[in-house]
């Protein structure tokens, strides 16, 4: 699958911090009962190199609690990687549903729903992000301050779905049926991008879009990949850096919920959005 390589992210000062939903934020399109949401990251980098991997896993383990497993896992072949964290570095917890990539100057916090892990909520992988930054600074207390944020939210839909044939793709209404026919140019294997600038220089939505054949025993039914990532610059101040998150999750929810017919809404399940509070 095709990455969008974001460069910059800063990071904030050396005072704890709290997560915590912004007030004031515009209500959000509605969710969905079963969605096709697969992966979810937030991400952050720094003004400088931080070699994260000098630091032992057993280390990061005791930072980061008894649920992180003290040694670097593998990343599956199925588990696409954050568009801004660029290495194969991974931590993940004993329940692997939670994952921590490490780049050379910026990390990525993410929830991983392959094997069936229902999806915590956005609050919820965002505090996880926040305790993993905390552990950061308290280990490499040095490091540099965060310049830019991405927000990625990575959507599996399998054949039989909503869709049966690539006819069918048109229910994400970036796609135009068969585009290249008269060259004799199929779809199948088809791998897109659109990036479109955000409002006031706040940085650049990304789709992805991409057909994976099925591949025996790796995967064994075709799926389109859908990855919208928000990303932008943060500023100096403590504060920027989980605006920037709260905004690109924002664009990421609202830009779905462009992107995909009525119809296949219905078939996830559509419903009102749960209202949820200010965590504390």
């Amino acid at each position: 699958m095709p990455l969008v390589v974001d460069e910059g992210a800063t990071v904030p000062g050396t005072t704890p911090l709290r997560s915590g939903f912004r007030f004031g934020t515009p209500e959000l399109p509605h969710e969905f009962a079963h969605p096709p949401l697969i992966e979810a990251w937030l991400g952050v980098e720094f003004c400088e190199p931080a070699d994260f991997t000098k630091i032992e896993p057993a280390e990061w383990r005791n930072r980061l609690g008894p649920e992180w497993t003290a040694s670097w896992q593998p990343i599956a072949a199925d588990h696409h990687a954050p568009g801004m964290t660029r290495t194969g570095r991974q931590l993940r917890n004993v329940m692997n549903d939670r994952a921590i990539r490490f780049g050379m100057q910026e990390f990525s916090f993410g929830w991983l729903g392959h094997d069936g892990s229902i999806y915590p909520r956005y609050e919820t992988i965002r505090d996880g992000f926040v305790a993993t930054l905390d552990a950061i600074r308290d280990v490499m207390p040095r490091i540099g301050r965060p310049v830019r944020s991405s927000v990625s939210y990575v959507n599996r839909i399998p054949q039989g779905t909503v869709w049966t044939t690539p006819d069918d793709w048109s229910f994400i209404r970036l796609w135009q049926p068969s585009p290249m026919h008269k060259l004799r140019i199929g779809p199948e294997g088809f791998a897109g991008l659109w990036q479109f600038p955000l409002e006031a220089e706040r940085g650049s939505l990304t789709i992805e879009l991409t057909h994976e054949l099925a591949n025996e025993p790796a995967n064994d039914t075709e799926s389109l990949w859908l990855r919208i990532t928000s990303s932008g610059p943060t500023d100096r101040d403590e504060s920027s850096l989980f605006d920037g998150l709260d905004y690109g999750r924002e664009m990421v929810v609202r830009a779905f919920n462009e992107l995909v017919t009525s119809d296949a809404k219905e078939y996830w399940g559509v419903s009102p959005r749960k209202k949820a509070g200010p965590t504390t």
